[in-house]
């Protein structure tokens, strides 16, 4: 894995980004889950994908500010800005990808769409306000009696038996990413999501990243029985 190199053209796309720089990213064999997807995609549907991006937020820049790598994975939390509807936009996010070489096998970008596409419909489905924290928690504290991450326990409020999976990591004594595959149920029917989560030791905090819109849309599209009452 050369970290070095993939972040060389990283920073180029991000600086100004293009589908023929976003393209440049990926080996011939790699797969892409952003946001908003039902399904990751392959390389012949990037360029598709990242064009109607580009086309809806043309001013769309993404700034690496802090990455970690183990094995053959690469953890990178960006800057984001863009406009949407007249508005100009600044959110984080974190790329989880597994690289071959200097060129990313599978990649995932873990954010939250709902606060970017509130700007034009406020009425869009959101998670209650007890299962969030947009600034993230304290570390939990040393021996302390739980093992599952703060985040997890807010969105039991919505999901009462999901089950968490850590999935991967990467990090040092003061910055520390997990990928986490959440899987629960809603109305009888099974899930499942990613999350990444962004532990800073130094600063003695930590920060989930994952789409809240694709998790309140499910939970709103509960069944309705024939007498109109929920099932």
């Amino acid at each position: 894995m050369d970290v070095d190199r993939f972040l060389e053209r990283f920073f180029r796309f991000g600086a100004a980004p293009s589908v023929a720089h976003y393209l440049d990213l990926f080996d011939p064999e790699a797969t892409l889950f952003d946001s908003g997807m039902p399904r990751p995609i392959r390389v012949p549907e990037i360029p598709e994908h990242i064009d109607g991006i580009l086309r809806l937020v043309p001013d769309f820049r993404m700034t690496p500010e802090r990455w970690r790598a183990r094995g053959t994975t690469l953890f990178v939390e960006a800057s984001n800005q863009a406009s949407l509807g007249g508005r100009p936009l600044r959110w984080h996010s974190v790329y989880c990808m597994d690289l071959a070489g200097d060129h990313v096998l599978r990649g995932r970008r873990y954010y939250d769409r709902r606060p970017l596409f509130a700007t034009l419909n406020p009425a869009l489905p959101a998670l209650p306000a007890a299962a969030l924290r947009p600034e993230g928690d304290p570390l939990p504290v040393v021996g302390g009696a739980s093992l599952r991450p703060a985040w997890a326990r807010r969105l039991e409020i919505c999901v009462p038996d999901l089950t968490v999976t850590a999935l991967g990591s990467a990090g040092d004594d003061a910055l520390r990413f997990i990928e986490w595959r959440v899987d629960g149920g809603h109305a009888g029917e099974a899930f499942s999501f990613g999350v990444a989560e962004r532990v800073d030791l130094a600063a003695g905090n930590t920060l989930a990243y994952f789409d809240t819109l694709a998790l309140a849309t499910r939970l709103a599209a509960s069944p309705v029985a024939q007498d109109g009452r929920a099932a």
